[in-house]
Parts: structure tokens; sequence; C-alpha cells
């Protein structure tokens, strides 16, 4: 299939290389329009979208998501950096694979994605190794949780999953979870020259907060402003219910969902 840049596109993502290859298989089989991008994904028309995930499916494949392929004018550069990812391979390491789970576009800027992955063992043990590597990083020992940002990306580590809010594109995604399977195995084979570090200070910063905030500056929370509303909550002095837009406003909804993984795993929700 040839992009043609006039018609729109989905981008359909599978958890692993071995359910993308069983995917693109059963494509093949059923004659379906489609563009290769790694063994992790494929273009399709918008409009067969849901004939190609149907195909999928009945073959007992699983469909991580699927998200609008939006990137036309740029689209040398999204395959030639799809071409250049290799997919990291693993042997006898800590953490060997991250197997993605979820795919979708951010409702508040179409342009990005977010995503959750599970990693195939649990990794508690090891976030306060991160939790000292990584000197931005916000960890919650109750919570079993790191957070910390990459640019406008936000990240968070759980014990057995990952998320990740404003990745660039699915590309942008397999980079970032590559990197943190690396942080991941790089910290335990370093562990016994670095101090973990259990300190649970808040380290993202009120402009941080603001920055996923509706910025209506409304005054439904009681607050004069919405960057009043994000100190206050960093303090705990503040419930992330009380932003009315927030919380019943559908175009913030994506929003929303990352701001309570992030008061969660910040311990402020």
């Amino acid at each position: 299939m040839e992009i043609d840049k006039n018609k729109h596109y989905e981008i359909i993502v599978f958890p692993n290389q071995e359910e993308g290859l069983k995917a693109q298989r059963a494509l093949l089989s059923n004659g379906a329009d489609f563009k290769h991008i790694s063994t992790l994904a494929v273009v399709v028309p918008k409009e067969n979208k849901e004939e190609a995930c149907r195909a999928i499916v009945d073959e007992d494949v699983l469909v991580s998501g699927h998200y609008p392929f939006l990137y036309r004018d740029y689209e040398e550069d999204f395959f030639k950096r799809a071409q250049e990812y290799k997919v990291l391979e693993s042997n006898e390491e800590f953490l060997k694979s991250i197997t993605l789970c979820y795919v979708a576009p951010c409702m508040a800027d179409e342009k990005k994605i977010r995503l959750i992955g599970y990693f195939n063992r649990d990794i508690t043990e090891i976030l306060p190794y991160i939790n000292a590597v990584i000197k931005g990083a916000s960890y919650n020992k109750g919570a079993s949780t790191l957070t910390y940002a990459k640019e406008r990306r936000l990240i968070n580590l759980y014990n057995i999953k990952i998320t990740i809010a404003k990745a660039d594109d699915i590309i942008d995604a397999w980079v970032i979870l590559d990197e943190v399977k690396n942080l991941v195995n790089n910290t335990y084979s370093s562990r016994d020259i670095i101090k973990p570090n259990y300190e649970e200070k808040v380290k993202v910063t009120a402009l941080q907060i603001y920055g996923w905030l509706p910025k209506t500056n409304c005054r439904a929370c009681g607050e004069a402003t919405c960057l009043a509303f994000a100190c206050r909550l960093l303090q705990g002095e503040q419930k992330l219910s009380k932003c009315a837009p927030l919380s019943t406003e559908l175009k913030f909804a994506e929003n929303n969902k990352i701001m309570q993984e992030m008061a969660e795993a910040l311990g402020v929700a």
C-alpha cells in the first residue's frame, strides 16, 4: 500500500513481535490493504480499520490499540525512523520484556498518544535505586510508583506496569520503552554501587502540574487561578476532584486520567 496524502489512515499497534507477525500474516491471508511499519504495527486506510481489526482478532491475535496517522506531512521521516528502529532483544537480563497492552490518542492533543505496558516481572525492588539514578524523579514507596518527565512526556513506573502520556507517535513510544528497559536493567546490574534513595519528596513542580490542568481559571475549586490550585494540590491542601472542568468536560478526559495517575504516584491523590 502506498500512502495517499489526500486520504486518512489509522495505525494499528500490537503488543509484541510475536503477535505482530501473526497479525500481519492474518492481514495478508485476507488480502487486506496495509503498509508495514515494523513487526509491531501497520498502517491501514481509515475506512478499512474495522475490517482489518476483525481479521486480526478472528485469528486470536491481540491488538494493543490504534490511533490516527496524522503525520502525512512528515511521512518520509516517520517511515525512515520506523525502518531504522530495531526491537531491543534480551537474554538473561532482569527485565526481559515490556508488553504493550493499550495505545490510544490523547484526547487533549490528537497528535500525541498515550500507552500502557506491562513488565514481565515485578520491579518494585529496583524503584528506590532508579529514584537515586533519576534526579528529577518522584518516588512513592507505599504505592510502589516512580514518576518522572522526559521533556513533555510523563512517565509513571509501577511495580508491574508503565504508563506514558504525550508520546509523539508509536516509534517515539517504542524508543522510550526501550530506554526504560535499559534503565531498569542497567540499574539492576549496578545496584551494588548505587545507594537506594527511599526519599518520597515530591519533585514534580507546580508548573508541571499546571501544564495538565484546563487553565480556565474558572475558580470553581475555590482558588483564584489554576496555578494556585496546582500549588495547593502539591501541598496536599487541595483535591483533584475540586477541578470541575477536569472531571466533567469531555475534552479534558485524557488530562484527567493523567492527573489521577500523577496524583496517585505523588501521594497527593
